[in-house]
């Protein structure tokens, strides 16, 4: 039996979901809605991935935050770390972190670069971390490799995780061949291994489930996910599938999918 090659299947999703978050998330009115829709998800609830990452600051530790977007991150290491440094090419995100950063009573704390991962200029670090920004890199390996260079400790990498029985695994599989609709942990994690990285993982336990107003709303998303525009000859199979598999509640469409992040972590090779 032939090993797959996860470095390969990481580089060939990205290229089939391609990078709309450059264009996307530029738009001031479309990083509001990013940002207070990752502030409702995470109200009143403690995040334990930050507080396993802000446990194992030191007094005097720097933090790179890749992908920072509006300060998911950022800010709350802000109030441990000595220094937190922001990388985000988007503006509109970046203006928004500013202002969460004020309110929070950090924005002393944190200094900010407009640019790509691959394009930044920056120095050494205590730690490096990145959540949910690596999906934007076809170059995975590249991507990983500057992570460690700008490493002196530790390196953390924040991961989609999604149940194996989802919908969009069961469409994905008879539409794609595969159940991966995207780059994930799971092909993360093996691609990390194919480089030699031994990394340790921590999955939360809070799960998001996805729930829509409408079955057309439904019906699109699970669109979205599988990469498939206009109407397909897929679309029959999709809708039979949801109806089949989504639930009512209240006037809501009830997935069995969810989104959860997997963390891990590893010492820099270099080290």
């Amino acid at each position: 039996m032939k090993e797959p090659d996860y470095l390969q299947m990481w580089q060939d999703l990205t290229a089939a979901g391609g990078n709309s978050y450059s264009t996307v998330f530029q738009k001031r009115e479309k990083a509001e809605e990013y940002d207070s829709a990752t502030k409702r998800k995470n109200q009143d609830r403690r995040d334990a991935l930050i507080d396993l990452v802000t446990g194992d600051l030191k007094p005097g530790y720097t933090v790179l935050d890749i992908g920072a977007g509006t300060g998911r991150w950022t800010v709350p290491l802000a109030r441990t770390a000595a220094r937190v440094t922001a990388v985000d090419p988007s503006d509109a995100m970046l203006t928004i972190l500013k202002r969460n950063a004020a309110d929070a009573g950090v924005a002393d704390k944190i200094d900010i670069i407009t640019s790509t991962w691959e394009d930044a200029a920056v120095g050494v670090f205590d730690f490096v971390l990145s959540f949910h920004a690596v999906y934007m890199s076809r170059d995975f390996v590249s991507f990983i490799r500057k992570m460690e260079a700008h490493a002196g400790r530790r390196c953390y990498l924040g991961l989609r995780h999604f149940p194996i029985d989802g919908i969009v695994q069961e469409l994905a599989l008879k539409i794609h061949g595969t159940i991966h609709d995207s780059p994930n942990f799971i092909i993360g994690y093996h691609a990390l291994y194919q480089m030699g990285i031994y990394a340790n993982v921590t999955i939360e336990e809070f799960r998001h489930n996805w729930r829509d107003d409408s079955f057309d709303t439904a019906f699109q998303r699970a669109k979205r996910h599988l990469r498939l525009e206009n109407e397909t000859k897929y679309d029959a199979l999709i809708r039979e599938t949801l109806k089949r598999r989504l639930s009512l509640s209240d006037g809501k469409y009830l997935w069995p999918d969810s989104m959860s992040t997997a963390m891990v972590w590893w010492e820099p090779q270099h080290k």
